[in-house]
């Protein structure tokens, strides 16, 4: 009856700023806890806790505080001026704040978010959720985020700490760690024809693995999910609202995002862990099945024959998903903890831990929390080396999206001779219910799983999410630029775009054209600022807007719709004609791929970039220590990983997904973002801002860029003034700072190009600039229309070349060409010459490079000079990635650096010349 009451107490253990008058702060968190707790049940009039739930604060406060920090000796101290980021070890000095003014305000806050509210377990969330924020409103002067929990290790804050010790209050004396992950992933979300499909296989997966995560949240609290990071989660807030913790729902553009990755690690009480588990796991089935079911009716009830695919529907609904999740049952003691990880792994790092840090107090199981996530996660490896195996018999033609699965049909076990025709007249017949939603010529077969991917967000989460169902098409993403030029000149294009607009609604049914629209989020905003044509051209398909779609054959296979071929040829010779007067759609468009750079190691603390103890101390406490022989050996020890650091990881990649990587694809780009799971990103864009967005998610990944009063993004990659926090909105977001990196992979394709192979080739690609490119490195992949590919990579910046921003530097050369101050034709001349001058030494390639540009530029001499030692220098470096033994005319693999210099300005010149 007292578990949410014991959590509350463990939450308010220490009041938020602790660190700002601590020989007080315990009769400040008495205060918080009274407020916290008046009028739920239990609790007597005053508030004042039970002895036995202060005693498990208590406890929970010593395991959390040994895994967050070092044993240290007795009077250690050091002052409260500065914070110190957890994985850069970059310092950031602390502003200084009035104690009690923050006293206040923590008081009015906590006594405002409880009294709203009566039953414990909503209390505790709507504590556990909205302190940080309000009190951030209430007295904006405090740096509530930053306080640290303890000045001497400044690298994590004690708002951390205080949610980490309240999920260990109902775990003690016996915690266990659990693992938990659904699957599979690329394949699942690769499987697509449409781009409705690449979206909604990461929205499944992200919806999924909430619904594991909300038995642990609803049963423990979500402060027992260590990774992913909970709070401002679009999902988590729908369910708080949904409970009435929050006032607010979620926005429908944040609750589309899939910001969620497949799996989560959470602390829970060990006999408790098994069940939670398989609650889980049955949670997330009985989600697919309600999902299931609700596709299938829909189905039913507008196909006469589609419940006679029963049959095939339930034997493959229970091939996905996969789940798999492990449990680590804690030793009693971190002896027994630090000996089995010893057994299994034959290291003895954390007995010999224990044996250098023995300070003012005893050591307890916290002390080898690293250890302890790293049992779990080699015992979730080893059940996913034991694999489930199932008979699986999928005869017939196989699915159009996956290729592995028996396709949804009326067929019986005993097939007739003209079984394939009775499949396609099958999916017309769908076709004609769900016209726009499949091929209308039956060409396009689903199996149960690939269905349910394509008709669940028009059947189950439009209504319940209120998520719109449109996503842009290939065609819309490379129209984009398009129409935001028409934008630009809207006083020249109003018109034309009327007749256009005209000319369609007369010809046909325009709740059928306009049932997909553009789905460009910049550019809606644009166009409510305009005008009521410039809305309605956002209903159009970008299909519309190329004058190869007016074909009447086309338009009827795409929606179902006669027109003769005199209407297609007035619109396309006399309206769409004039509008390329004004601005021309780009046939090409990208898709980015993101992935961080060893995030595993990061997550298990063994990156080599991870920070030793002596980073992460106050210099004066470093300094105190220093002075002590039997610390040495600890001072140049890599931080351990702890909760908060898990924590701090899962900050910073939240802050990344829900704030950087949308600004940047959708707010000043006119992207589509399919889904941001921390450091996983996948977004489509138009053929222009590819390397623009590319070199600002990558610089926000790390915190080396800022938020302008413009609200643009500038970058400076290396510089002394970033701290590992973001400014953002008036907030300080957490980033994962500078030696965290992530590669880039972008592939270039024409409109048509079958988007299954050009999410393979991303894939690829995002592969070949970890592995080819050394990671932190972009590689992109231009797939011509011809069938000719050529593929080209770097590093963001090669410090010892002198290249400080890579694709800063080759975007300012394409302005120069964009402006006609550097000839097209300067590409044209280095890529012929560039395997020529392969061999010779850097200095002759500067020289050739000068001449070059004095033939192919208009620049001054200076100009000339200073570019040909950049794009020289750009050489060197690039040829520090080629392929010894590739063959020299493949542009599919790295070259030499001049040659792959080449294939870069080759690329630009495509680029600047609107894909032509």
């Amino acid at each position: 009856m007292a578990w949410w009451q014991r959590k509350i107490v463990a939450l308010l253990h220490d009041p938020p700023d602790k660190v700002l008058d601590i020989p007080t702060h315990k009769n400040r968190a008495d205060v918080l806890m009274q407020f916290a707790l008046r009028g739920l049940p239990n609790v007597p009039p005053t508030g004042v806790p039970e002895a036995a739930w202060v005693d498990a604060a208590k406890r929970a406060d010593s395991v959390a505080a040994a895994a967050d920090r070092v044993n240290f000796p007795e009077g250690l101290r050091a002052p409260c001026d500065l914070v110190i980021h957890p994985l850069s070890a970059q310092k950031m000095p602390l502003t200084t704040a009035d104690p009690e003014k923050s006293s206040k305000a923590q008081a009015q806050v906590t006594e405002v978010l409880s009294q709203q509210i009566t039953d414990p377990q909503k209390r505790f969330l709507s504590l556990w959720r909205s302190l940080q924020d309000e009190l951030a409103q209430h007295e904006p002067n405090v740096p509530w985020d930053l306080l640290p929990a303890d000045s001497r290790i400044p690298d994590h804050s004690l708002l951390s700490h205080a949610r980490v010790a309240s999920a260990f209050a109902n775990c003690l004396p016996n915690p266990a760690t659990l693992i938990f992950t659904i699957g599979p992933v690329q394949s699942f979300i690769a499987t697509a024809r449409k781009t409705r499909d690449l979206w909604m296989g990461s929205f499944l997966l992200s919806y999924l693995t909430w619904h594991a995560i909300k038995v642990v949240a609803e049963q423990l609290g979500p402060d027992h999910v260590l990774f992913p990071s909970l709070i401002g989660q679009p999902l988590v807030d729908l369910w708080l609202h949904e409970k009435g913790v929050l006032k607010d729902k979620p926005m429908p553009d944040k609750l589309r995002l899939a910001t969620l990755p497949n799996r989560f690690f959470a602390v829970v009480p060990a006999d408790q862990a098994e069940k939670l588990a398989k609650e889980a796991e049955k949670a997330v089935r009985d989600e697919w099945h309600r999902l299931a079911k609700k596709v299938w009716n829909e189905l039913c009830s507008k196909v006469a024959n589609f419940a006679k695919a029963r049959p095939i529907w339930d034997r493959q609904l229970a091939q996905f998903p996969e789940i798999y999740w492990a449990i680590y049952r804690w030793d009693a003691t971190p002896q027994g903890i630090a000996e089995r990880f010893k057994d299994l792994t034959g290291s003895e790092q954390f007995t010999e831990w224990l044996k250098h840090t023995k300070g003012a107090y005893e050591h307890n199981q916290g002390s080898v929390y690293a250890a302890c996530y790293e049992l779990t996660e080699r015992a979730l490896g080893a059940r996913k080396a034991l694999r489930d195996f199932d008979d699986r018999n999928e005869p017939a033609s196989k699915c159009s999206l996956c290729g592995e699965r028996q396709v949804l049909s009326d067929l019986t076990e005993e097939f007739p001779r003209n079984w394939r025709e009775q499949e396609k007249i099958f999916w017309k017949e769908v076709a004609k219910a769900f016209s726009g939603d499949v091929d209308a010529e039956g060409k396009e077969c689903l199996c149960a799983i690939c269905a349910i991917k394509r008709f669940v967000v028009k059947s189950v989460f439009k209504d319940e999410l209120g998520i719109p169902h449109e996503f842009p098409s290939t065609d819309s993403i490379a129209a984009a630029t398009f129409v935001e030029a028409l934008f630009e000149q809207w006083h020249k294009a109003k018109d034309l775009v009327g007749d256009l607009l005209n000319e369609i609604g007369k010809q046909h049914n325009w709740s059928s054209i306009a049932s997909v629209g553009m789905g460009i989020p910049k550019l809606e905003r644009k166009a409510k600022a305009l005008d009521n044509e410039a809305q309605k051209l956002m209903e159009l398909d970008g299909e519309w807007l190329f004058a190869e779609s007016y074909d009447p054959e086309r338009i009827q296979w795409s929606h179902g719709i006669k027109v003769s071929e005199e209407v297609v040829q007035r619109l396309r010779e006399e309206v769409l004609r004039k509008l390329y007067e004004i601005a021309r759609p780009n046939d090409y468009y990208a898709v980015l791929f993101m992935d961080g750079d060893h995030m595993g190691k990061w997550l298990s603390g063994t990156h080599e970039g991870f920070p030793t103890f002596a980073e992460l101390l106050h210099p004066q406490a470093r300094q105190q220590l220093e002075q002590q022989p039997n610390w040495q050996t600890v001072l140049q020890t890599k931080r351990l990983m702890s909760p908060s650091l898990h924590a701090s990881i899962s900050e910073a990649l939240a802050n990344f997904a829900l704030n950087g990587v949308p600004y940047v694809v959708e707010k000043l780009h006119c992207g589509r973002l399919v889904y941001a799971g921390g450091d996983d990103v996948l977004a489509l864009l138009p053929l222009k801002d590819a390397l623009s967005v590319a070199r600002k998610l990558r610089a926000l990944f790390s915190g080396e860029a800022k938020r302008q009063p413009d609200g643009e993004i500038f970058v400076e990659f290396g510089s002394q003034q970033w701290t590992g926090w973001l400014d953002w909105k008036g907030r300080k977001l957490l980033t994962m700072g500078n030696r965290a990196t992530a590669s880039i992979g972008i592939v270039i394709a024409h409109r048509l190009h079958p988007l299954r192979d050009v999410i393979r080739q991303g894939r690829e690609a995002e592969e070949d600039a970890k592995e080819r490119y050394g990671r932190n490195a972009i590689c992109v992949r231009w797939l011509k229309r011809s069938g000719e590919q050529v593929q080209m990579g770097a590093r963001f910046f090669y410090p010892d070349h002198c290249v400080e921003d890579t694709l800063q530097l080759l975007l300012d050369f394409a302005q120069l060409v964009q402006s006609t101050k550097i000839s097209r034709g300067f590409a044209t001349d280095l890529m012929r010459e560039s395997f020529t001058l392969a061999g010779l030494s850097k200095e002759a390639q500067e020289a050739e490079l000068r001449r070059l540009l004095k033939r192919r530029s208009n620049l001054s001499d200076e100009q000339i000079n200073d570019w040909a030692k950049k794009l020289a220098r750009l050489a060197a470096a690039l040829d520090t990635h080629a392929a010894k033994h590739a063959d020299p005319y493949d542009l599919t693999h790295p070259q030499k650096g001049i040659v792959e210099l080449a294939k870069w300005l080759t690329f630009l010149r495509f680029l600047t010349g609107g894909g032509e």
